[in-house]
C-alpha cells in the first residue's frame, strides 16, 4: 500500500467512525428519552444496561477519533485551572441516574480547595471511561477521588469488586501498549488514557496512568496522575 493510499484509507476510516459515532449518539439520546417516558412499563435496569453498552461503543469511537487526531497533530491540549471537587461532582452527577438504576452507589472524595491545571474535556473523557469500565467489576460502590501526591494530582476511580485481572495490570504497566485479542481486549482505552496523561507536562514531569488492586475500596483502582 502506497503512502497516499494509506493516507486515504486513514481519512476514510476516520470519516466512517465519525458517522457511526453520530448515529450512535442518536441511539443514546433516544434511550435517554425512553428511560424518561417509559416509567414502569419497561425495566429501568435493562434499559440502562443497554445504554451502558451503547455508551461504551461510543466512547471507543471517540477515543479512536482522538487518537487519529493525535497521530496527525490535529489534537492539542487546552490547559486551564479548575476546582477539582466541582469537576468530580459534575462527572458524578452525569452518571448518577444510570448507576442508581444498576444499584451502584457513586461517591466523591476530594479536598474542597484543591485546584489544578489540566484539559477539562480530555480528563473528563478519561474518568467517564474509567467509571464505565469499573461498572463491569464493582459489587455496588464506586469512589472517584482526588489527592495531591508528590507534585502530582492523582485522580482515581475505585471499586469494591474482585480487582483487575492480571492481564490488565500488565497492560497498565505497559501504559496501554499491550494488545490481547484472544481476551477480547485491544487495550484501546488504556492506550488512549496513557496518551492523554502524557500530553499533560510540567517542566520535566509528564502524566501517566496506574492500575492497582486493593486501594481505597479493596477492589480495582484506576488512576491518572497529572503533573
Amino acid at each position: 500500500m502506497s503512502e497516499n493510499e494509506s493516507l486515504n484509507f486513514s481519512t476514510i476510516l476516520a470519516s466512517t467512525i465519525h458517522d457511526v459515532k453520530n448515529s450512535l449518539g442518536i441511539v443514546l439520546n433516544s434511550l435517554d428519552e425512553l428511560v424518561l417516558t417509559a416509567g414502569a412499563a419497561l425495566p429501568a435496569d435493562q434499559l440502562y444496561k443497554l445504554r451502558y453498552e451503547s455508551q461504551r461503543v461510543n466512547d471507543n469511537l471517540v477515543q479512536l477519533l482522538a487518537l487519529y487526531k493525535m497521530e496527525n497533530s490535529r489534537l492539542t491540549v487546552n490547559i486551564d485551572e479548575y476546582p477539582v471537587r466541582d469537576f468530580l461532582e459534575e462527572i458524578a452527577l452525569s452518571e448518577k441516574a444510570a448507576l442508581e438504576a444498576l444499584d451502584i452507589k457513586l461517591e466523591c472524595r476530594c479536598a474542597g480547595d484543591t485546584v489544578w491545571y489540566f484539559d477539562r474535556e480530555l480528563v473528563r473523557g478519561v474518568l467517564k471511561n474509567a467509571i464505565n469500565n469499573a461498572v463491569r467489576y464493582t459489587k455496588n460502590v464506586l469512589l472517584v477521588s482526588a489527592e495531591e501526591r508528590q507534585g502530582y494530582l492523582v485522580l482515581s476511580v475505585n471499586d469494591n469488586g474482585p480487582g483487575f485481572p492480571e492481564s490488565m495490570l500488565i497492560a497498565g504497566e505497559q501504559q496501554g501498549h499491550g494488545i490481547n485479542f484472544s481476551a477480547g481486549n485491544t487495550g484501546l482505552g488504556l492506550y488512549f488514557t496513557s496518551k492523554v496523561a502524557e500530553m499533560h507536562r510540567n517542566k520535566d514531569k509528564k502524566g501517566r496512568i496506574e492500575l492497582a488492586n486493593g486501594y481505597l475500596l479493596g477492589g480495582g483502582c484506576f488512576s491518572i496522575k497529572l503533573p
